[in-house]
């Protein structure tokens, strides 16, 4: 439990910080136009400023030929008829643009920037602006190379691609880290429960020599003694006697069979016509009915023994948690390669605890339980491939569902 509690922790912090990490680089990213942009203006309104004081000097504006920068694509200066009275082209000077958009800056004093695409294929930062000399307002028109700006959003992006590739690879590393820990984890279990295995083999074995056969002896002589009694109470205290006999003689088997190492025998079976076959055995011990629905295409591969000894379990469990009677209810499909087997019934449900460690071995909830049938089967199911899970049905009542492979086709 404290595992699984630090692992959503851990998740949860790791969520909040690939949040944040990613709003920040984002972030970044977004605000690096709108700076690109205030480079350009700044750039723009300072180079305007600079032109227009040269020009101020020279009304015939010969002066603005030496003007150089490496950050001008071109510039130029307009009239009130649209006509070039300077142009970093000089064979432009003197003619007239086709455009009207320089008119407005006539009539208000206004900064109109754009991104326009130059015959060359490049792509500048255009402006227009009011220039200023003794006597007359002109338009300057001025071009300006975007590597600069260019270059901070390039940056921007390449940092926000760093962020993404750093995170991915961050999670990638997460990922294939927690399924080391839990691959090691689980060997670790398993390994725990081969030994766990091996202890209660060697107990089965002392078991059997030390138990079984005067359990046997004991029995035996408890029914013989019962058939020679004439009092009744006498009588019932042999039954009694054969009762628990018979009850330890069960424990002793169910342990033997869950500790047994063997390999598992091939076969197939009929799940349906099993369930049967154990219920007409079970059925007129209660006041259970049995309600058998669907069927599976082939039959599953598991022997019929050890279905059967699934199937009486099962049902078993399912027959002692409604005393008071009820209906059992079998369901059986498959998808072509597994069949599935849901068994249900009226009692009570599982508790949380049971549900967390139900097929855990001597677990039980029942004072005279073994708390072995559970780990039994799925032991058996999980060594012929298959699964086994417990929950509680949406309308109350226990239900098992089983997952066995078909037999091949």
């Amino acid at each position: 439990m404290f595992g699984r509690a630090l692992f959503i922790f851990v998740l949860c912090g790791a969520t909040a910080v690939t949040g944040l990490v990613l709003w920040l680089g984002v972030a970044n990213y977004r605000s690096a136009e709108p700076v690109a942009r205030s480079i350009l203006q700044g750039l723009a309104l300072s180079l305007g400023q600079a032109i227009e004081s040269v020009a101020s000097r020279d009304s015939s504006l010969n002066l603005l030929a030496d003007f150089r920068s490496r950050d001008i694509a071109y510039f130029a200066v307009l009239d009130r008829h649209g006509r070039f009275r300077f142009h970093s082209n000089t064979d432009l000077i003197g003619e007239s643009v086709d455009d009207r958009r320089y008119l407005r800056l006539f009539e208000a004093q206004e900064f109109v920037e754009e991104r326009i695409w130059l015959g060359t294929g490049e792509m500048v930062y255009e402006t227009q602006q009011q220039l200023h000399l003794p006597g007359e307002t002109l338009v300057l028109r001025l071009a300006l190379h975007t590597w600069q700006a260019d270059q901070v959003i390039r940056r921007a992006r390449t940092g926000l691609t760093m962020v993404l590739l750093l995170l991915v690879g961050a999670w990638l590393l997460g990922v294939v880290s927690y399924r080391l820990v839990r691959r090691d984890q689980r060997r670790s279990e398993e390994l725990a429960r081969q030994e766990q295995l091996a202890q209660l083999g060697a107990l089965g074995a002392v078991m059997a020599h030390e138990v079984r056969t005067p359990l046997a002896g004991i029995k035996g002589f408890a029914q013989l003694l019962g058939e020679q009694l004439a009092d009744p109470r006498q009588q019932g205290y042999a039954a009694r006697i054969v009762a628990e006999s018979e009850r330890l003689e069960g424990l002793v088997n169910d342990l033997l069979l869950y500790a047994r190492q063997e390999s598992l025998a091939a076969g197939h079976a009929d799940p349906a016509a099993v369930v049967r076959e154990v219920w007409e055995g079970l059925a007129a011990q209660s006041r259970v009915a049995l309600e058998l629905t669907g069927a599976v295409t082939r039959p599953v591969a598991c022997p019929p023994d050890r279905l059967r000894q699934l199937a009486l379990n099962l049902l078993t469990n399912a027959l002692q948690a409604m005393p008071d009677g009820g209906t059992i209810r079998v369901a059986l499909s498959d998808n072509g390669r597994i069949a599935r087997f849901i068994i249900a019934d009226n009692g009570p449900g599982f508790s949380d605890e049971a549900l967390l460690h139900g097929s855990t071995p001597f677990y039980t909830t029942r004072a005279s339980g073994s708390g072995l049938g559970l780990a039994i089967c799925r032991k058996l199911v999980e060594g012929y491939g298959g699964t086994m899970t417990l929950r509680n049905g949406d309308g109350g009542g226990a239900e098992v569902c089983l997952l066995l492979p078909l037999v091949k086709e």
